[in-house]
């Protein structure tokens, strides 16, 4: 009865662990986002809105990213300013910049306060970004 019981307990663990590595295969791309897929390190695609399956381990989502107007905040220099931009390029975006945004930003400000220099604009268009505006807003702090 012992070798049973734990062979009942192998089959029902591997069972779950089967289970469970097929379910994480699964990933849903939200309206107005978009999701870039890698296969071992190399890009595979851009999926848009709906729910798709990729085989774990092989394929991975290496980015999730709202599509349209997106506004952030940053503290720089103890201010918090608020920044509107698109992204108009996902690829550009995800493989060359978008860690970088915070950096253009503060850059912005040294060149011109509270506007957005054409030097920027022409390195956030790099990235694959379009600027909206950037305002100051009274910091609370």
């Amino acid at each position: 009865m012992g070798d049973m019981l734990f062979l009942i307990i192998i089959l029902g663990a591997l069972l779950l662990g089967g289970i469970l590595f097929v379910l994480t295969g699964f990933i849903n791309v939200r309206k107005g986002r978009v999701a870039i897929i890698e296969k071992a390190g190399e890009f595979v695609g851009i999926y848009r809105e709906g729910t798709y399956y990729f085989a774990p381990i092989v394929y991975r989502r290496v980015g999730m990213y709202s599509m349209g107007e997106i506004s952030e905040t940053y503290l720089i220099n103890r201010i918090d300013y608020k920044v509107t931009y698109e992204i108009i390029d996902v690829m550009k975006y995800h493989y060359e910049g978008h860690h970088d945004m915070y950096g253009l930003v503060k850059a912005s400000l040294v060149d011109s306060k509270d506007h957005l220099s054409d030097a920027l604009k022409t390195r956030a268009n790099a990235i694959g970004v379009r600027f909206i505006k950037l305002e100051k807003i009274k910091s609370s702090r």
